[in-house]
């Protein structure tokens, strides 16, 4: 399995780089299944891909993919806060931000805004973002989330950068990009340390609130 695994993501880096008509949904769905399939390596069983999905990318990553990041701009365009109360407190600036210059590690988020369950910032994070908007929105429905945008932002080299966008009214939205190389080094990360053995579950998923029950299926596979 791990071969065939290399195969996809050295197919997803071809698409990526020189195939003619080839998008960026089209690596982003390959690189999400090839998350999915080692995360069911991990832990099999059916109903519970968005829990081990997350938890591989939470709990199995290197701290250096910031998978358990708060999304600050996911928190503003769905106004659990305002832009007054983001870190950067720029107002309507349309600047390009870079994930780090603005978002925050899940401990430094509920400092900042001890109001908001911890439960919310978790379903904002990298993984759960990566999963919800990218993993399944191209599986289900082959376009991403209306907050995602395949164009990167940022020139510079970084996991997920934003872009403001104007719309009607004065409302200033923004659009994330989780960039391709970031996506594919976890992707290449998590082939490269599938277990040569199945894992029993947590007792309680990462992403589930401490009351909540590990069992269970999710609404969304």
């Amino acid at each position: 399995m791990k071969r065939f695994l290399e195969g996809r993501l050295n197919i997803a880096k071809a698409l990526s780089s020189d195939v003619p008509g080839a998008s960026y949904a089209d690596v982003v769905l390959i690189i999400t299944a090839i998350l999915s399939a080692c995360a069911s390596l991990r832990w099999p069983g059916r109903g519970i891909d968005k829990k081990r999905f997350i938890e591989l990318l939470v709990k199995q990553s290197k701290n250096g993919f910031h998978t358990s990041w708060v999304s600050i701009p996911a928190l503003i365009n769905q106004r659990f806060i305002s832009e007054k109360e983001a870190p950067y407190r720029r107002g309507n600036s349309t600047r390009i931000f870079r994930g780090e210059e603005i978002d925050l590690p899940l401990d430094k988020a509920r400092e900042q805004y001890p109001n908001l369950p911890l439960k919310k910032l978790k379903e904002n994070c990298y993984a759960s973002l990566i999963y919800e908007r990218l993993r399944c929105g191209y599986a289900h429905e082959y376009c991403s989330h209306e907050d995602i945008t395949h164009v990167p932002a940022s020139r510079h080299k970084a996991r997920v950068s934003y872009i403001g966008r104007t719309f009607p009214g004065g409302d200033l939205k923004r659009m994330a990009s989780f960039h391709l190389d970031y996506l594919m080094d976890i992707a290449k990360y998590h082939v490269s340390n599938i277990p040569s053995k199945k894992s029993s579950p947590p007792k309680t998923w990462w992403i589930l609130d401490e009351g909540e029950q590990s069992g269970g299926g999710d609404k969304t596979a």
